[in-house]
């Protein structure tokens, strides 16, 4: 961040009726760089320019800037009326796909200060076609500090990197139970089948 000169913090500081706030949103899925900006004209940063019409300020939920390092999650709502963005989000890959969000701070002389407020991944996502809207929740970077590892063997965990891929689905609950280290209880006398029930590992032998 850029140390500010005596006069720009006047103008953030004092009042000023042309001063505004905006915010500039980059997203890479899959290779496919979008530049979104919730003002109603297009703005040149970074040597791109930010395009208007897809989200607005009611459109990110409030960040939460902390001086330390944060795993909260929020939603990013999309308009996609023009049908511009839904490829991107039905397509394989835009899960963990990379998200930078820039507050800007200017007024009718120019920007004052672009800081960077929030930079994550893309957790999840939801297609509303009645409102032809995407809300995509976006988690931060230090959120994989306090994920588990690894994928559950589940439908939800493995479609969120397969997709397509129904298998869990199909897949019967496993009804037997397997004793670690120790004996099975004992059936009783009254003509069920009895049975150490320990297992042993590959290549090893019990006695009995």
């Amino acid at each position: 961040m850029k140390n500010l000169t005596a006069s720009e913090i006047e103008r953030l500081r004092g009042y000023n009726p042309t001063r505004y706030q905006t915010y500039l949103v980059k997203m890479n899925i899959n290779g496919n760089m979008l530049y979104l900006t919730d003002r109603d004209a297009p703005v040149f940063y970074g040597g791109v320019y930010y395009q208007p019409g897809y989200i607005t300020s009611d459109s990110i939920d409030e960040i939460e800037v902390t001086s330390e390092p944060s795993t909260n999650e929020f939603t990013l709502t999309l308009d996609a009326r023009d049908g511009a963005f839904i490829p991107y989000f039905l397509n394989k890959g835009w899960n963990n796909s990379e998200v930078t969000i820039f507050e800007q701070h200017g007024d009718e002389l120019g920007v004052i200060i672009t800081l960077n407020v929030f930079e994550g991944f893309i957790d999840s996502r939801d297609i509303i076609k009645k409102t032809m809207k995407i809300d995509v929740v976006l988690a931060s970077v230090w959120a994989d500090f306090e994920k588990q590892s690894g994928t559950k063997t589940n439908s939800g965990s493995h479609q969120k990197y397969f997709p397509d891929d129904t298998a869990f689905d199909h897949v019967a609950r496993a009804k037997r139970k397997i004793y670690w280290g120790k004996n099975a209880p004992v059936a009783s006398s009254s003509g069920s089948s009895s049975g150490s029930g320990r297992f042993n590992p590959p290549g090893t032998t019990h006695q009995v």
